[in-house]
């Protein structure tokens, strides 16, 4: 045969092509509907709580929603069971919430379940701080709030026992890095067309969240402190023009100043530039401010015994060039107690005296007015008035704790005595305290207190007792404008584990 009227194959082109056997037509999708009925099955002859308990294993909300797309019994599973499904999830996500409605397990079921997708949803939106006025900025400090709230709580939802750990905290910590929560801290607004002041909220939530912004990496945003020549001008203000604690019965904490004590020293801690951040590098992890460990209340707390600190001062001369603003011109350098001293910080031993202070003359009381009768009324609701030691908050009555204490500064020995007042809840979050100190030496040819040499200290104790911010003044200095500046203290009972749990109930 011609080579051309042969094919490849070898096969005669004129041949008759061979007769095709009937074959059954194959569905696409045929071994998929197979596969699922199979996997359906699978599911159907579990329990509905095996089938709860895979997905309960799920870290991402999108493989919930897929699980639930594989049969009808993965779909029915999440809601099965009165919706306990949710609660789990809830529970499984965050610390118990204070108070939960009653009623039907259904019913509650349904409430856990919406503020779990509520909270989702604020965590899931796709913004950057900036004044925290904004919907997305709204919707996620509401979420910070209630985070802050019920961290380390307790409650039906879980056996009565104190945690010694906190998804809240887990939380908080991510959700403010992810929005940049604390990059923004006294930052003017970046939107031009945005004349509003910031959120209060805002302010008070990035407060709380110092001891973040004090040990966050040097590379951080965090670490960045905005305006500085302003925050100097403010931290050195007057008791008489800028008080710490404002409104009627003085129980409102003036956010704004507090949290320019904060940043100022932050830039001294956090900056490569400045020498006091060598020394506070060099401290041990323990001995940095830490995050708190209990349940924020307006009931007594278990402040810590042993703090560490520093304080901010400037010659006498220069305090009014910094006050009138002129330091942006001429900058004043800020002095560090201990900073010629291999004592950088200042160290501060608190006892908790289950009676009235043995030291405490008229003239303490005069400078610092701790025992003044405000009128308070404590909070009605079980957050506000959830108690953690068995002196609750009387309702109506303001409550001081006196404490002595000392240390050193600049390798010098001085004595304290001083008072804890509870605070109200700040813009709805409970947990401050008013803290007066009176900081005095011993005369050494006396042996008796030397009133000449006295410094007074009036501060915020930050919500969680692990971190105070202030203002020390010397109430025996009369020549020419007052005498003062900021001081900071952080808890360090962490780094000392014999002593961490011997504390006392205290403000």
């Amino acid at each position: 045969m011609p080579r051309s009227l042969r094919s490849t194959t070898g096969r005669s082109r004129l041949q008759p092509k061979p007769k095709m056997q009937p074959q059954t037509k194959i569905h696409a999708h045929a071994h998929t509907r197979t596969s699922a009925h199979r996997y359906a099955r699978t599911f159907e002859i579990l329990p509905v709580e095996i089938r709860q308990l895979i997905a309960d294993h799920f870290e991402d909300d999108k493989d919930v929603a897929s699980y639930r797309l594989i049969c009808k019994s993965t779909n029915y599973s999440i809601d099965e069971d009165e919706g306990s499904f949710w609660r789990t999830q809830f529970l499984n996500s965050y610390d118990p919430p204070e108070s939960v409605p009653e009623g039907y397990r259904s019913t509650v079921n349904e409430w856990f379940k919406q503020q779990y997708q509520s909270r989702k949803r604020a965590e899931g939106q796709k913004f950057v701080f900036d004044s925290g006025n904004s919907e997305e900025e709204a919707n996620c400090l509401v979420l910070f709030k209630d985070l802050l709230i019920d961290t380390f709580n307790t409650s039906v939802c879980k056996a009565k026992k104190q945690s010694v750990h906190s998804p809240n905290m887990d939380r908080i910590e991510r959700i403010a890095k992810a929005k940049g929560l604390l990059d923004c801290v006294l930052r003017r607004p970046t939107t031009r067309a945005n004349k509003s002041p910031t959120n209060p909220v805002l302010l008070a939530i990035q407060l709380i969240l110092t001891h973040l912004s004090l040990t966050a990496p040097l590379s951080s945003k965090m670490a960045k402190v905005w305006g500085f020549p302003d925050t100097q001008a403010v931290v050195y203000l007057p008791n008489s023009s800028r008080p710490i604690f404002k409104g009627p019965t003085c129980q409102e904490v003036d956010i704004d100043w507090t949290l320019h004590v904060a940043s100022f020293f932050r830039n001294y801690l956090l900056s490569k530039q400045e020498p006091t951040h060598i020394h506070y590098e060099n401290l041990d992890r323990f001995e940095r401010p830490q995050g708190w460990t209990k349940p924020l209340s307006t009931s007594p707390l278990k402040l810590g015994k042993h703090w560490k600190g520093t304080y901010a001062y400037v010659d006498h001369d220069e305090i009014a060039q910094i006050r009138s603003g002129f330091h942006e011109d001429y900058p004043v350098q800020d002095h560090m107690c201990g900073e010629d001293t291999a004592e950088t910080f200042q160290d501060l031993r608190l006892g908790f005296p289950k009676g009235q202070l043995e030291f405490w003359p008229d003239i303490f009381e005069h400078i610092l007015k701790s025992r003044a009768k405000i009128e308070y009324r404590t909070p009605t609701t079980r957050a506000q008035k959830r108690a953690t030691g068995p002196d609750a908050l009387p309702e109506g009555e303001p409550v001081s704790f006196c404490f002595k204490g000392g240390g050193e500064d600049a390798s010098e020995k001085f004595q304290a005595s001083g008072w804890f007042n509870p605070l109200p809840p700040q813009h709805g979050i409970p947990g401050w305290h008013r803290m007066t100190m009176m900081k005095y030496y011993i005369d050494e040819s006396s042996g008796q207190p030397d009133l000449d040499s006295l410094w007074a200290y009036e501060g915020v104790v930050l919500p969680g007792g692990m971190v105070m911010l202030g203002r020390w003044w010397s109430p025996t200095f009369d020549d020419g404008p007052e005498y003062s500046g900021p001081f900071i203290f952080w808890n360090v009972d962490a780094s000392m584990p014999a002593i961490a749990d011997d504390t006392q109930t205290t403000g």
